[in-house]
């Protein structure tokens, strides 16, 4: 039975965080295309109004949502993956890899460990879907995943082109996961300490 509720847990995460990517995307995916079009051309664009008209005159409707399929893909893989790792790692660490007297000495390990597990899972797998993204968000003319692929699956410079900036986003990812993770779990170990029990109520873990 606790076996099945955490399965239950780790699949509940996952459905919430693909209804999120879903309920969005719709609304938030056209700012993202203008704010990416004027991050790669700031000296051709003034205000965000030549952006718009820009890429309206160019591609029309669509092409405010272009890159929108890598860019569902990406964010839908990442929220189906992201919150059952943060609550399957640390105990898989805790319970499997690391030794008693490891966790002793060093008791926020299986945070960092799982913040390293993440960082590297999402540069391998989700950097090709931001830079696809990007990649067709910029173009100067409207273009589909198919086409993008039709044209450079024969080139041998394919996957540098879609693991293209990965050393700088390797630092990113890793600095940020190790981060979040390692101050979320003092801030929650301070807090149970402060209210002397393991059992932490959804406020206790909103504020935390």
């Amino acid at each position: 039975m606790e076996k099945w509720d955490r399965t239950t847990q780790l699949l509940f995460a996952a459905a919430i965080g693909v209804s999120r990517t879903v309920g969005g995307l719709p609304l938030e995916h056209p700012f993202d295309t203008i704010r990416t079009r004027w991050q790669a051309n700031p000296a051709n664009y003034p205000n965000a109004v030549r952006v718009v008209h820009e890429i309206y005159t160019s591609k029309g409707f669509l092409g405010f949502y272009s890159g929108a399929i890598p860019n569902t893909t990406r964010r839908a893989i990442k929220q189906t993956y992201r919150w059952p790792m943060m609550l399957f790692f640390p105990n898989f660490y805790r319970d499997h890899i690391l030794s008693d007297r490891i966790l002793q000495n060093y008791p926020h390990l299986p945070k960092i460990l799982t913040g390293l597990s993440i960082a590297n899972f999402e540069i391998l797998v989700i950097n090709p879907f931001e830079r696809l993204k990007v990649w067709l968000m910029t173009s100067p003319q409207r273009i589909s995943v198919f086409e993008f692929f039709q044209t450079h699956i024969n080139s041998r410079g394919i996957i540098q082109e879609l693991y293209q900036g990965m050393s700088a986003v390797f630092y990113r990812q890793n600095v940020s996961w190790i981060t979040f993770l390692y101050t979320d779990g003092l801030t929650k170990t301070k807090f149970r300490e402060y209210k002397q029990t393991q059992n932490l109520t959804y406020i206790d873990l909103f504020m935390a």
